[in-house]
């Protein structure tokens, strides 16, 4: 059987790609700024005209598959069982699980997300207050290309929830796929840019986000060929209905 399109082509590094977009779209690495050794852990990316500074992450460990993670799973499943709150079927049926499984489930998640947080943070943080940026709006861009274990509403609402309530450097972040594709409920693959904004947020930065995520998605046709499909939408629900798609492991 003929394997499709998308997962014939080799996959692409996140760091080097964004780099070579972030030039294209007007940007700048912040080391061209603050030299290769700076004397504190800089963020990535500068955008001059917008007033943005922005950090790349990308998800390559698969938390849900470490070994801890297992057995921290495990003991949650032991202890709902215990408590009376989940019947022994429902470990093997996840409908059956209760509401507050889900969330206690997602606590799983917290500390290994949390730490690409507070980093990132960190990082823009300090690249204000050692430029003469101090007043740049932070941008966290998260990439995803090897976590699966998590659907990507899930992880958009643990970070979320932790950028309402924490690190105030990161004014908004975007959760995006480049290896990784996902199904939305359609017979498409697809790949994801799905922006969240705090209260901080001004309107310019939402525009300037929304820009770069268009000419993101052209710089990838330029790259990979044209996709099937495109759709753009300001409704997240879509997000309620997408799960990961887990390629076959490569030979």
């Amino acid at each position: 059987m003929t394997s499709p399109d998308w997962l014939n082509h080799p996959p692409l590094d996140s760091e080097s790609v964004f780099d070579e977009f972030v030039r294209e779209f007007g940007g700048q690495k912040v080391p061209e700024l603050v030299g290769k050794s700076p004397s504190f852990e800089n963020a990535d990316y500068l955008f001059r005209r917008e007033n943005v500074i922005a950090e790349l992450k990308t998800l390559k460990t698969d938390f849900g598959q470490t070994k801890k993670f297992k057995e921290d799973y495990s003991a949650l499943m032991r202890k709902y069982a215990q408590d009376g709150r989940m019947t022994f079927g429902a470990i093997f049926r996840p409908n059956e699980r209760p509401p507050e499984f889900i969330l206690d489930f997602l606590r799983l998640f917290r500390p290994p997300l949390e730490r690409i947080l507070k980093k990132a943070n960190g990082q823009i943080k300090d690249t204000r207050a050692n430029t003469e940026f101090k007043d740049a709006n932070g941008v966290l861009i998260l990439v995803n290309d090897e976590f699966y274990s998590l659907e990507p509403r899930f992880i958009m609402a643990v970070l979320g929830d932790k950028l309402v309530h924490s690190y105030k450097a990161i004014d908004e972040f975007v959760y995006l796929t480049l290896n990784h594709y996902v199904d939305t409920g359609d017979r498409y693959a697809r790949l994801l840019w799905a922006p969240q904004y705090s209260e901080r947020a001004p309107a310019s930065l939402q525009s300037f986000i929304n820009a770069l995520g268009a000419r993101w998605f052209e710089f990838l046709e330029e790259k990979l060929g044209p996709f099937d499909i495109s759709t753009k939408t300001d409704d997240g629900s879509f997000l309620n209905v997408t799960r990961a798609i887990v390629p076959p492991k490569r030979g």
